[in-house]
């Protein structure tokens, strides 16, 4: 079952401390470029010391069978809790990417994703093969 997320709602605990992301956006048409250029700046700053609440931003990309690129970026993060989150986004590259991506219409639909906590070692399930 999906948490499908809405930024603006993160949850405000998680049993680790940490809040993980991973989200997916789809640039338009000939849009990618320019997607990727704001998601560097936004992964550039993340992870330097200048956002001491945020872990872990990594801009993947998906491929297809051939090893090609689709349209489609797909962010994995991991804060500091909602305060991570809420300092990452009110940095200047991730309130450019919002301005710019409306300006130029970048993105084909919303941004997608789920909210996740890490398990603690106690809770991980083992699979044991008969």
């Amino acid at each position: 079952m999906s948490s499908q997320m809405s930024l603006a709602n993160p949850p405000q605990n998680t049993a680790s401390g940490r809040l993980m992301i991973v989200a997916s956006v789809r640039a338009k048409p000939g849009k990618e470029e320019p997607l990727a250029e704001l998601l560097k700046l936004i992964q550039k700053r993340a992870n330097s010391d200048e956002e001491p609440g945020t872990f872990t931003y990594r801009v993947t990309r998906r491929i297809d069978g051939e090893g090609k690129y689709l349209p489609i970026f797909v962010v994995v993060e991991e804060y500091d809790g909602a305060a991570g989150l809420k300092d990452h986004m009110a940095a200047p590259p991730f309130q450019n990417l919002i301005k710019i991506a409306r300006e130029q219409d970048l993105m084909d639909g919303e941004v997608v994703g789920d909210f996740l906590d890490e398990q603690n070692e106690s809770d991980v399930f083992v699979f044991v093969p008969w």
